[in-house]
């Protein structure tokens, strides 16, 4: 017996197999026969596999049986040996034992029948999993039949889902997949075991990421990376319609010659044209979101406007990068997601429906979608963005809102304040054209020539600072937000200051693209266009107070006018022989629903409110009835009473002195109300 067989439990078995199945053969020869027919090709094995069992006292059927577990043995063995090697180097990609990939496909090697084809070419350039260490999935890149590349994070959950779902999302993307049901087990066998020495970052939205270092990479909707990270970025699952939502067309020097340059001198375009290269601003700036509505009648240009901010990403039409807000929430959140530290624009308010107006702009400029759970109870992964909002409407969202019969909190108008415009002051230069129409024509076609390339510009341009100059940028940011803080009035609320931060943030932004020559601008263009929109949007509200204010006056002073005749008894002082005092001037005449009284004085009618009354209007224009008395009493529209009592006593006929709150004439009769506060 050869001393290598010696001992060894698998030659033993062989033998002990042998000799039980015929009694004859001597265990070594047989053990040593198999192991030599085993290492033979199948088509040499047939031809002596006969002569084989006959020389070893063997049937055909038990000889097979042999050569069949020692092939089997040795696989397991290769198998096993290519498990314990190192793992792959970055580039490096593995295949499972029995797996190739030739110039034709995938192929698996089965033995007697031969190798298996399984797929078309593809390529493995790396394990991907997010910044967390979930969603592991290959990332795998192939050519359709009509020659076009695709790239797909394939999620390794689709290895163990039902049969089919993986080959049909394969199929899908213009992959050729076996339908042969073995095959497509097969390679599902190949993609679970196949070993890739690269790993990519998945990323769930648009915008910038940092993977590794400090610095930052952005990644367009298209899953185009500029800059560059420790780890590749990859889009998790990119936009139906991502490719053609940052689409180019024309030259850069076209769009800055057709597009922008018309911009200038023209405050609302090129103010919304600034704001386009605000929204990659945000992280570096540490600003939150947030955006502006602009409003007017039709046909004066908001939308071109927009068209005009919009082209600096991609095609500014709707399908691409223009939107409306005739959407459900979970669309917002996802138009949101998809224009990450980027520019949504959303067109056509009057299409929203009303109830839902004021929780969107709340939620767009909170950065975070509601939260979701999934069938299984646990919760899905809450969306969440940084983007910056450009709106148009022919209506104020406030306006918008009222259709509701609610009033617009001041949280939602700031996040999104309302710019009215019209022709004259939306277009004053016209660039030569000789009429309004002729400039609209010939931009609408410039857009549609030239778009997708200013925004890939600004964004690599900004990387390069973000890398190398942090800290002037900062230091630019800051300058900025005190130049545009200047232009305020010294007792600007704090709400209006917040405004002008996000106003400063689009200076700066239009600045930085003209000295980068992305905006073919004069200095100082961006700056002008923004203090010009801001003094309008101050002009609009009434003064530099806060909205909660303007929204205090606004809802007494429409309570005053709407039922100063109809629910408020009419008084006045009367001078007798015997006695004096208060009087009803109309003793006749019934009050309905009596709010309070309303007397005669040098100034005019003062009206005196009761308590109930007064916590009934401001619940119906939902606002607080102390701050709002308060507002009044600061405001010189309110005779407040003794100590910190906002109501006083006065004396009313029939009823004795009750508390009241007293309004002065001059809510209803000036027009401008003191010290500049709110209308």
């Amino acid at each position: 017996m050869d001393a290598r067989m010696d001992g060894d439990p698998t030659f033993n078995g062989f033998a002990n197999t042998a000799n039980a199945e015929e009694g004859t053969a001597d265990a070594v020869d047989v053990t040593l026969m198999v192991v030599r027919l085993a290492g033979l090709p199948e088509a040499d094995y047939q031809q002596q596999r006969k002569a084989a069992a006959h020389e070893c006292g063997l049937t055909l059927s038990a000889l097979d049986k042999l050569v069949k577990a020692e092939r089997a043995k040795r696989q397991q063995e290769k198998a096993a040996a290519a498990r314990r090697k190192a793992p792959p180097k970055p580039g490096e990609v593995r295949w499972p034992h029995g797996f190739t990939m030739e110039k034709e496909g995938l192929y698996a090697d089965q033995g007697e029948a031969g190798q298996v084809w399984l797929c078309a070419p593809l390529e493995v350039l790396g394990e991907a999993r997010d910044a967390a260490g979930e969603g592991w999935s290959l990332w795998l890149r192939w050519k359709d039949r009509d020659g076009r590349l695709h790239t797909w994070p394939m999620p390794a959950r689709l290895l163990v889902t039902a049969p089919g779902e993986l080959e049909a999302a394969l199929l899908e993307r213009g992959l050729r997949v076996s339908p042969n049901p073995a095959a497509r087990l097969l390679l599902r066998e190949a993609l679970g075991g196949v070993q890739a020495g690269s790993r990519v970052t998945l990323v769930s939205r648009a915008g910038w990421h940092a993977v590794g270092t400090e610095e930052a990479a952005y990644i367009l909707p298209d899953g185009t990376v500029i800059g560059a990270t420790a780890e590749t970025l990859v889009m998790k699952a990119p936009p139906e319609n991502a490719v053609q939502m940052v689409a180019q067309a024309g030259t850069l020097d076209g769009w800055k010659a057709e597009v922008a340059a018309p911009a200038a001198g023209n405050p609302t375009a090129a103010f919304l044209l600034a704001a386009a290269f605000a929204g990659p601003l945000l992280d570096a700036c540490g600003e939150p979101s947030g955006g502006f509505h602009i409003t007017g009648r039709s046909k004066v240009g908001k939308t071109l406007a927009l068209r005009l901010a919009l082209s600096a990403w991609g095609p500014p039409v709707k399908g691409a990068m223009l939107r409306d807000w005739r959407s459900t929430a979970n669309g917002l959140e996802g138009a949101a997601e998809e224009a990450g530290d980027g520019l949504l624009g959303l067109d056509e308010l009057h299409q929203a429906d009303p109830r839902e107006v004021a929780s969107a702009c709340y939620m767009l400029a909170n950065e975070s979608g509601k939260g979701r759970m999934r069938r299984d109870t646990t919760a899905q992964r809450r969306r969440t963005w940084r983007t910056f909002i450009l709106s148009t409407g022919e209506l104020d969202i406030a306006s918008v809102v009222s259709r509701t019969g609610q009033s617009l909190p001041a949280g939602a108008e700031v996040r999104l304040p309302s710019i009215s415009v019209d022709a004259a002051t939306a277009w004053p230069d016209l660039h030569g054209r000789v009429t309004l129409g002729d400039l609209m024509t010939d931009l609408h076609a410039a857009v549609r020539r030239h778009h997708g390339h200013a925004a890939r510009a600004f964004i690599a341009k900004l990387t390069e600072v973000r890398r190398n100059d942090a800290a002037g940028l900062a230091d630019a940011a800051a300058a900025m937000r005190e130049r545009v803080a200047a232009t305020l009035p010294a007792d600007a609320d704090p709400q209006v200051r917040d405004v002008a931060r996000r106003c400063a943030l689009v200076a700066l932004a239009g600045e930085l693209a003209t000295v980068w020559g992305i905006l073919p601008w004069p200095e100082d263009e961006a700056f002008r266009a923004v203090t010009a929109m801001l003094a309008r949007w101050i002009e609009k509200r009434g003064g530099g107070g806060a909205t909660e204010e303007a929204q205090h006056v606004r809802a007494v002073r429409l309570f005053l006018t709407e039922h100063g005749a109809s629910r408020f008894v009419g008084i006045h002082f009367e001078r007798g022989l015997n006695s004096s005092g208060w009087v009803e001037s109309h003793p006749d005449r019934p009050v309905i629903k009596r709010a309070g009284w309303r007397r005669r004085t040098d100034s005019g009618d003062e009206y005196l409110i009761s308590p109930e009354v007064w916590r009934e209007l401001c619940r119906e224009a939902g606002i607080d009835p102390t701050e709002a008395a308060r507002t009044l009493r600061a405001q010189g529209f309110l005779n407040a009473g003794e100590d910190k009592n906002l109501a006083r006593r006065e004396t009313v006929p029939g009823v004795g002195r009750p508390r009241v709150y007293v309004i002065r004439a001059n809510l209803l009769g000036d027009p401008e109300p003191p010290n500049g506060g709110a209308r």
